[in-house]
């Protein structure tokens, strides 16, 4: 409970009930679409009603919770909208911090892109590729252009719809096709990196993400007309 806990106590405890409720989401405990009633998740998480309010709030603000007037909170579902929504805000974002790299990249950072780009590849080929491994080798290459980033609130950003999408996407199929295609858009973005163009980089970057977009939707529409559930 949090009678008499500081502020900063508080704090602390609807944070720790937000991760629960995320993980929760992320897991499928609670389905897209499903209400989240304060009263319920006090009950399960064993905590009062504030911590929960707060932890809602949290999760409203990162996209996992939607809050509709006169129907309180629910699970937020990863629809085609909200997918062109997510990948138009990494378009404006991704090819900047791409950029920024770019002009800053030692050559023992270049190397290790690169060599994080050869791992994502020979995986990619392998006959037995896991999504979550593949996943994985994608998040330790884009990792690295984003070590030494400044703009700690863009990653922030990025990082709270990574974990959406990634949940969503896992759901679906994907081809031995996508996965040659990134690999050739990974090799890209390292060579025009490589060159120390900052233009071509951020370009690289942005066809990247177009690409995933286009590919995503084209996966929601297929998993739609098969008569599945699309969503997280």
């Amino acid at each position: 409970m949090t009678k008499d806990l500081s502020p900063h106590q508080k704090g602390a405890h609807s944070h720790r009930i937000s991760d629960l409720i995320r993980a929760d989401i992320v897991r499928g405990v609670f389905e897209p679409g499903a209400r989240l009633k304060t009263e319920d998740l006090a009950a399960r998480y064993q905590v009062s009603a504030n911590p929960v309010r707060e932890a809602l709030w949290r999760l409203h603000g990162e996209g996992f919770v939607v809050t509709i007037p006169n129907q309180g909170a629910r699970v937020r579902v990863i629809d085609d909208d909200f997918v062109r929504n997510v990948y138009e805000v990494r378009g404006f974002i991704e090819p900047q911090l791409v950029r920024r790299f770019c002009g800053r990249a030692s050559r023992d950072e270049i190397e290790r892109l690169r060599e994080a780009a050869e791992v994502f590849a020979k995986e990619a080929t392998s006959s037995n590729a896991d999504f979550f491994r593949m996943d994985d080798l994608n998040r330790k290459f884009h990792a690295i252009i984003l070590e030494q980033e400044p703009n700690i609130e863009a990653i922030r950003v990025l990082d709270n719809y990574s974990i959406l999408l990634t949940q969503a996407r896992s759901r679906l199929s994907v081809s031995r096709g996508r996965l040659m295609v990134r690999v050739r858009e990974h090799e890209a973005i390292v060579k025009a990196i490589e060159s120390g163009d900052p233009d071509r980089a951020a370009d690289s970057a942005y066809k990247h993400i177009q690409s995933a977009a286009t590919d995503f939707l084209d996966q929601l529409r297929q998993t739609r007309s098969k008569g599945a559930r699309p969503t997280l």
